[in-house]
């Protein structure tokens, strides 16, 4: 992770938990000048863009843009083909859910808006829970992305990729977020991109882990009974 916070910053915003906590503690180290982006990629779980807006708004950034990336042409992922059945967590199969390179795209993308408002640091909130299955989702790789975006930028300027999260878990970044106040109530999480959210994929499980090991009730509601007491 870059430790310097930067002037202007660019959250990318899925309208999950884990990108609302990164919004809330980038405002939290002072940050003035904060812009959210959203993607729309065709994801099953569009929903979120949904959140993500309200999000930003809540948080009072400066802007909110949504992008778009045509994902679905690629076929055969649960998350961007509605022919594709989600996974369950018990099935052990998260891997499927592996959508090629999305975060290097996600992060040029919001590279490429950050050209327009003068250059930015941009945030990203993966995981260490992510390591497993999301190649794109530690740190080497920002790394290395970091200075290929900035040896081909418009101008000759460094572009800093901010993780502030991926040497945590989930149930780290939730026990954050509880602590700055995240309105966790509306965010986003399942990949089914139901509401209530259906408590059985792996982005579910996840969640409902986090709050469980932090000894708190998740806001939001599931298909499914939750025992919410901690294991």
């Amino acid at each position: 992770m870059q430790s310097q916070i930067d002037h202007r910053a660019i959250v990318l915003l899925s309208g999950g938990m884990d990108s609302s906590t990164c919004l809330w503690w980038v405002k939290a180290q002072g940050c003035p000048e904060v812009h959210t982006v959203g993607i729309d990629y065709g994801q099953r779980h569009r929903v979120e863009l949904e959140f993500s807006a309200r999000l930003s708004a809540r948080a009072g950034a400066a802007s909110h843009k949504v992008l778009r990336l045509d994902l679905t042409q690629f076929g055969g992922n649960p998350l961007t083909d509605a022919g594709v059945a989600v996974p369950k967590a018990s099935e052990a199969q998260q891997v499927r859910t592996v959508v090629p390179y999305r975060n290097m795209l996600f992060i040029t993308l919001a590279a490429a808006h950050a050209e327009t408002v003068g250059g930015a640091g941009l945030y990203i909130a993966a995981v260490k829970d992510d390591d497993r299955s999301y190649r794109d989702c530690r740190r080497a790789f920002y790394d290395s992305l970091e200075q290929a975006l900035s040896l081909g930028g418009m101008y000759d300027r460094e572009v800093r990729i901010h993780s502030p999260f991926t040497a945590m878990w989930k149930t780290e970044v939730v026990r954050i977020g509880l602590e700055l106040g995240v309105p966790y109530e509306i965010t986003h999480t399942c990949y089914e991109g139901r509401r209530p959210a259906c408590g059985v994929c792996d982005a579910c499980v996840e969640r409902i882990g986090a709050f469980r090991a932090n000894g708190v009730r998740d806001p939001i509601a599931y298909e499914i009974g939750v025992d919410w007491k901690q294991s």
